[in-house]
C-alpha cells in the first residue's frame, strides 16, 4: 500500500506543509489566475463554464509556521472567486464564472475532513450543489468525471486537472489519456516523484504491478535499469530523459512542461508536470515557472534542446541544476541567438513562412525557453534586416515591439552577406 505523505483526521492536529507543496501551490493559484483572464479576453464575453477537478485532493488545510494555510481544494474555490470579483468589477454587465468542482480522495478520512472545512469556508452554500466530494479512487471515476464535463460544455471540454499524487504509480496513464481524447480543452497538472521510480529499479522490481500504470513494459524497465547499472555519472538524468517521451507518448500530451520542483526538506525533486494540448498553455505555465524560480529547476541546458534529447548530449552538463533566474535567462537568450537562424531556415517554406506559433511549437516541449525570449530574439534579428515579420493580412510590421502568435516569419531576400542567416546558409 501507498504511504500517505499527508493525512487528515478530524480532531487530530493538521499536517505540515512542506516547501515544495506550497510551490506547488503557488504555481497552481498564478495558473488558474492567469487561464480565467486569458479565456475571458473578450470584451463582450459575460460567462464562463469550466470545471476544477482534483483527483488527490487531501482534507484541504494545512499547518504552516504559526498558522494555517489552505489546500489545491480550498485554492481551485479562492482563484475563482478573486477571478470572477475582477471581472465583475471590469466588465459593465458583470461577469459570471459558472465553475463546478468535483474533489476526490480515496480516504474517507480526508473527504470527512475536507468537507468540514468547506462547511466552515465562505463556499458552504456550494456544497453538494456545485462542489462535489467523491470517496474514491480517482482511476475509477475518471469516465463519471468526463462524461460530467462534457455534459457541461459538449464541444469544449474546458477543465484543469490536478492529480497531485504521492509518488508515481497512482495516477494512470490510461485516465490521463481519455481526458485528454476526449475533453479538447482539457489541462492536467501532474506530479511525479521520478527520483522514487529510479529508487525502484532494480531486477526486483522488475514486474511491479506499479510500472503497469504509467504503461512501462518489461523492456523498457530493463532498459532504465541498465542506464541504472551502467552510468557512473549522470544516470538519473539519462533515465529522466528516456521517461520524458515516455509520458508525453502514453498521455497523448502534444505540450508538456517536465520541470522540477526542489524539496529541500526531503533532497528530493518532483515533477510538476502540465499536460495540454495547446502551445500557449505551455507558454504561460513557463513563463509561471520562470516567475517561480527560487524552488523550480530543470535538469540541462539554455536554449533549445535544453533536456536532453540530442544524440550524443554532454551528461555531466545534464547534471547541472538550470535554475530559472536572471543569469539563467541571459544564457537562453544568447544561446537562442545562435540556434534561432537554424530553426527559422529549416522550418521556411517558399510559399507559406511559420508562424511565431509554429516556430514556438516546433521546440517548446524540451526547453525552458518562452515567448517572451523567443520575441526578444525575433526582434533583434529583424533589427539587423535578416528577416521581417508579416501579419496574418501579409502587412509587413517593420517597427512593431511585439509579434503575435499568428504573425509569420520571413526570411528577408536582401540579408548581410555577415549576419545570421547568411552565414548559416553559408554553412550548409
Amino acid at each position: 500500500m501507498t504511504k500517505k505523505h499527508y493525512d487528515w483526521k478530524i480532531g487530530e492536529a493538521l499536517p505540515k506543509i512542506g516547501s515544495h507543496s506550497l510551490a506547488k501551490h503557488r504555481i497552481l493559484r498564478r495558473y488558474i489566475e492567469r487561464y480565467i483572464e486569458i479565456v475571458t479576453a473578450t470584451s463582450s464575453q459575460e460567462q464562463l463554464n469550466i470545471t476544477f477537478v482534483d483527483g488527490y485532493s487531501g482534507g484541504g488545510r494545512y499547518a504552516s509556521g504559526r498558522g494555517t494555510v489552505s489546500g489545491s481544494p480550498l485554492i481551485f474555490l479562492e482563484a475563482v472567486a478573486a477571478a470572477e470579483t475582477k471581472l465583475n468589477a471590469s466588465r459593465p454587465k458583470g461577469f459570471r464564472i459558472n465553475a463546478t468542482y468535483i474533489f476526490v480522495d480515496q480516504s474517507s478520512l480526508h473527504t470527512e475532513f475536507l468537507r468540514a472545512e468547506i462547511r466552515s469556508s465562505p463556499f458552504s452554500a456550494e456544497l453538494d450543489r456545485t462542489i462535489h466530494i467523491w470517496t474514491a479512487d480517482f482511476n475509477d471515476r475518471v469516465d463519471d468525471i468526463v462524461q460530467a464535463v462534457r455534459s457541461r460544455s459538449p464541444r469544449a471540454g474546458r477543465a484543469v486537472f490536478l492529480l497531485d499524487q504521492y509518488g508515481w504509480s497512482q495516477v494512470a496513464f490510461r485516465s490521463i489519456r481519455a481526458i485528454l481524447e476526449q475533453l479538447p480543452k482539457a489541462e492536467v497538472f501532474l506530479t511525479f516523484s521520478v527520483d522514487a521510480l529510479i529508487d525502484y529499479l532494480s531486477e526486483r522490481s522488475l514486474e511491479m504491478r506499479a510500472f503497469g500504470e504509467i504503461d512501462v513494459d518489461p523492456g523498457l524497465v530493463r532498459e532504465l535499469i541498465q542506464i541504472k547499472q551502467d552510468e557512473q555519472v549522470g544516470y538519473r538524468v539519462l533515465i529522466q530523459n528516456s521517461l520524458y517521451k515516455h509520458v508525453q507518448l502514453m498521455t497523448g500530451a502534444p505540450f508538456y512542461s517536465p520541470f522540477f520542483i526542489k524539496s529541500p526538506d526531503a533532497h528530493r525533486s518532483y515533477w510538476f508536470i502540465h499536460l495540454s494540448k495547446h502551445r500557449e498553455a505551455r507558454n504561460e505555465i513557463g513563463m509561471i515557472h520562470w516567475n517561480e524560480n527560487n524552488t523550480t529547476i530543470h535538469h540541462g541546458g539554455a536554449g533549445l534542446h535544453a533536456l536532453g534529447f540530442t544524440p550524443g548530449a554532454d551528461v555531466e552538463q545534464m547534471t547541472l541544476e538550470y535554475l530559472f533566474d536572471d543569469p539563467a535567462k541571459a544564457m537562453s537568450r544568447a544561446k537562442l541567438t545562435n540556434q534561432l537562424p537554424r530553426l527559422i531556415y529549416d522550418a521556411a517554406d517558399t510559399e507559406i513562412a511559420p508562424t511565431l506559433e509554429q516556430l514556438f511549437g516546433l521546440r517548446c516541449n524540451d526547453t525552458p525557453v518562452v515567448r517572451e525570449l523567443l520575441e526578444e530574439v525575433l526582434l533583434s534579428l529583424r533589427s539587423e534586416g535578416e528577416l521581417s515579420v508579416v501579419d496574418a493580412t501579409g502587412r509587413v510590421k517593420p517597427r512593431a515591439n511585439t509579434i503575435e502568435w499568428t504573425d509569420r516569419i520571413v526570411i528577408s531576400p536582401q540579408r548581410s552577406f555577415f549576419g545570421s542567416l547568411s552565414k548559416f546558409v553559408s554553412s550548409n
